[in-house]
């Protein structure tokens, strides 16, 4: 196939994950976790490194012994890494490279935002991308009890290919009313975990488009929906208003606006548009 499509959001086990069954291993697991990404980096974009000792009790050596599983966000990196079974030494010794057997139905899990930033700008370079919140308030009228709610809208844009996304995200925080302190925390949690919610959505509904050739591009998934709507054209007025030629104030010089004509509203307002 020519083309991969990679969604922004979690990978899938099947034709993304790597099983190493037995490695040899005397140091901590966060050094291994550190080792098996400098050797695996070189394929692609690592979404997730999982290891874990072994427990088998039938082998002396088995205290040293590990497994692990390296997730890619490409499935075309994914079949790279594979090709070199037997070939990739970790502790002196050199590890098997596997399919994950056992496939793991899970449903659709967004990345979070800074994932989501690391896999956009391995594709398209740094600043491909910038964002502004578009809606940031709370709902006072909660079906909870005791609970800060609020809503957020976030609008991404990717300039180079002229695209753009929005999300929206809901924070809900629990909070003491006798507590000033509670109240305040509680605040600033729900408007951090909207705008969090409200960026994730965005940047799932983008879709990178991986050619054989080496070009990269970016679509927007327009079968996701959110419950709100952003219209552009918010941002931009239609009628800037510089100078009224009457003082508001004198009220008993003006005249009846009901039955004023248009021409007579031009000669009253200076109005540059």
């Amino acid at each position: 196939m020519d083309v991969e499509v990679i969604h922004v959001e979690s990978p899938e086990d099947e034709g993304h994950q790597l099983y190493l069954p037995w490695i040899k291993w005397e140091s901590t697991q966060e050094h291994l976790e550190h080792e098996l990404e400098a050797k695996f980096v070189q394929f692609g974009l690592i979404h997730r490194i999982s290891v874990y000792k072994s427990r088998f009790t039938n082998i002396e050596e088995t205290e040293n012994i590990w497994f692990a599983y390296v997730s890619f966000y490409s499935t075309w990196d994914f079949e790279r890494a594979l090709q070199f079974d037997g070939k990739i030494k970790i502790g002196g010794s050199e590890i098997r490279i596997k399919r994950k057997g056992t496939v793991r139905l899970q449903k659709r899990i967004l990345l979070p935002p800074y994932k989501a930033q690391d896999l956009l700008t391995y594709y398209l370079g740094f600043n491909c991308w910038i964002s502004k919140v578009i809606y940031m308030e709370r709902e006072k009228e909660v079906e909870v009890p005791d609970v800060v709610r609020y809503v957020c809208m976030v609008h991404i844009q990717i300039p180079r290919e002229e695209l753009c996304s929005e999300g929206v995200g809901i924070g809900e925080v629990p909070f003491n009313n006798a507590s000033p302190v509670s109240w305040g925390y509680s605040i600033c949690c729900a408007r951090r975990f909207a705008f969090q919610s409200a960026m994730k959505a965005a940047f799932s509904k983008f879709i990178i488009i991986r050619l054989k050739n080496g070009k990269v591009t970016v679509e927007v998934d327009t079968t996701q929906c959110d419950p709100l709507k952003y219209d552009s054209a918010l941002d931009k007025p239609l009628i800037k208003v510089n100078h009224i030629n009457y003082d508001p104030d004198d009220e008993e010089n003006c005249e009846d606006l009901d039955n004023i004509t248009e021409e007579q509203l031009e000669e009253l307002l200076n109005v540059s548009l």
